[in-house]
């Protein structure tokens, strides 16, 4: 399964069954953390069988069932560290969906203070990743239209780019992005500065890269 394959497939799951997940499945992941660590300067951490940060907590939008496994996104609070997070998140939630894993982007809606991570005193838990094998595979939620999400472009790679953009997840769904291109440069804007909005600006761009091709285009 291609990247943009596992964009496609994967939806937000939030039921999970008992079934644990695999040596060769965890290892893999954690390369790909180490990797995602190095290029992005965090500390993503993966927890395995522990549902502590899930067990026992009614969140007020959605509720969660056997999350035992997650990716903790670690960053050092410094500079634009919560685009890295939502950037290098969304590359390992694509990651989790090629390795036959279901997921779920979880920044508010769960206990951080029963998260097993190891926090220095400069960093912050900015949110986690629900990983397993889902109950079911989910389904696509709702999308707003793409004239809604950018400024109209007829190259084929920005149109493939906003196709996989469309289906990122963000912050209660809301798609509060818009994207624009100036010949070969390509600018995204929210409509604030938040930390939620910074997030979605990572994992929006990681998609949009991935249907897009990094090859054809730079961020402004």
């Amino acid at each position: 399964m291609t990247e943009l394959e596992a964009i496609r497939a994967r939806h937000a799951v939030r039921n999970y069954t008992t079934k644990p997940l695999p040596p060769a499945i965890i290892d893999g992941l954690k390369e790909e953390i180490g990797q995602c660590n190095r290029l992005g300067q965090l500390h993503i951490q993966l927890v395995t069988d522990n549902e502590g940060a899930f067990k026992s907590f009614i969140p007020l939008f959605g509720r969660f069932k056997n999350v035992k496994n997650y990716i903790a996104l670690v960053a050092k609070m410094q500079g634009d560290f919560y685009v890295k997070s939502g950037y290098f998140g969304a590359r390992l939630m694509i990651k989790a969906q090629q390795a036959g894993l279901n997921s779920c982007w979880v920044t508010s809606t769960y206990n951080a203070k029963k998260c097993q991570v190891t926090l220095a005193p400069d960093e912050e838990l900015v949110g986690v990743i629900a990983i397993g094998y889902g109950m079911t595979d989910g389904r696509q939620h709702k999308s707003k239209s793409m004239e809604r999400l950018c400024k109209p472009c007829s190259d084929k790679w920005f149109i493939n780019g906003m196709k996989a953009s469309v289906l990122a997840p963000t912050g209660l769904n809301k798609q509060n992005f818009f994207i624009e291109a100036n010949g070969n440069t390509v600018s995204i804007h929210t409509k604030d500065n938040r930390p939620m909005s910074q997030i979605d600006t990572g994992i929006v761009k990681y998609h949009f890269e991935i249907g897009a091709g990094k090859e054809n285009f730079n961020w402004g």
